[in-house]
């Protein structure tokens, strides 16, 4: 039988095993005022999505939403008046020119009580 120390003689030898930390270097900070490219689809949601969500919260110049006022709830106006005249398709429409007005409904009340 052999002895322990024959064995060593195959082993390599054992250094002690040397220890570090890697740190990585200082990344620069996300960019989150990032403007998303209008060239893509999703870019072009994205876009709408941050502009609806500004409008809503009442960061929007007061022009925009006197002039949305103007547009939209005009048009609200004639397909209102159209669907009362019995179509159905106006009442549809209507529905979806509906949308925009709870949006900017919603700008202008927080625009009105940051006042």
């Amino acid at each position: 039988m052999a002895e322990q120390n024959d064995f060593n003689d195959y082993l390599p030898e054992q250094k002690p095993e040397e220890y570090s930390i890697e740190v990585p270097a200082d990344q620069a900070p996300l960019n989150l005022d990032r403007v998303p490219s209008g060239q893509d689809i999703m870019g072009r949601i994205e876009q709408r999505g941050i502009a609806y969500s500004r409008l809503a919260r009442g960061l929007a110049p007061w022009w925009v939403l006197v002039s949305g006022w103007v547009v939209f709830g005009g048009l609200a106006l004639g397909l209102l008046k159209m669907g009362l005249a019995g179509s159905i398709v106006s009442w549809v429409l209507l529905v979806i020119v509906i949308l925009p007005l709870i949006i900017l409904a919603q700008g202008t009340l927080a625009k009105l009580s940051s006042n």
